[in-house]
């Protein structure tokens, strides 16, 4: 049933192409819709081709929406989903890692990137696998909490740039603790003057 959903999505968005560089929106359709079934789904051309539209979309309409990269929602979904994507665990931990990698990105201590930040060496383990770049779909769960984060929800301090099973960095800000995974600590910068 979502396979179909989402094939319907991708024939409405091929529709919409006229074979240019721009997009011609249609303004009935709702495209962040179509980016967060995408990113469920792992269908990345369906993504960046709502993405397109939306953008365009905002622009031309004046919206004051956030645009959001598809690349960024699904990356940051995938990373929830390695992380913290059992449905064991609570939304607001899944927002935690995924605040984590964020804060990261607005930190001059880390990488510019969600992609870098993710990828950077020694940070998150599995990313450089296959199973993670070619297999793994992030969860509904894990996508609703990306996209939560893109728009700017936000549960913890900006400096709070560190997730690991240990404490670490300039102090803990936040743990959680599951029976099966234990404890998950959320850390603080040891720099925590950058961050005023």
């Amino acid at each position: 049933m979502k396979k179909t959903a989402l094939l319907l999505a991708a024939l409405l968005l091929f529709l919409t192409f006229p074979g240019r560089a721009g997009a011609d929106y249609d303004p009935e359709v709702d495209y962040l819709s179509i980016m967060v079934r995408a990113a469920a789904c792992g269908d990345i051309e369906a993504g960046r081709a709502a993405e397109i539209c939306r953008n365009e979309k905002i622009d031309k309409t004046g919206s004051d929406e956030i645009k959001i990269a598809f690349e960024d929602l699904f990356l940051l979904a995938k990373i929830i989903t390695s992380e913290a994507g059992s449905e064991r665990l609570s939304d607001e931990w899944r927002m935690c890692v995924g605040e984590v990698v964020l804060n990261r990105v607005a930190s001059p201590e880390f990488p510019d990137t969600v992609e870098e930040v993710i990828l950077q060496e020694g940070q998150y383990a599995g990313v450089d696998t296959d199973e993670f770049t070619y297999y793994l779909n992030p969860t509904e769960a894990s996508v609703n909490a990306a996209l939560r984060l893109l728009q700017g929800e936000r549960l913890m301090d900006p400096w709070v740039v560190f997730q690991a099973n240990f404490p670490q960095g300039g102090g803990v800000y936040a743990r959680y603790y599951d029976s099966l995974y234990g404890y998950t600590y959320f850390c603080s910068s040891s720099n925590p003057e950058l961050y005023w």
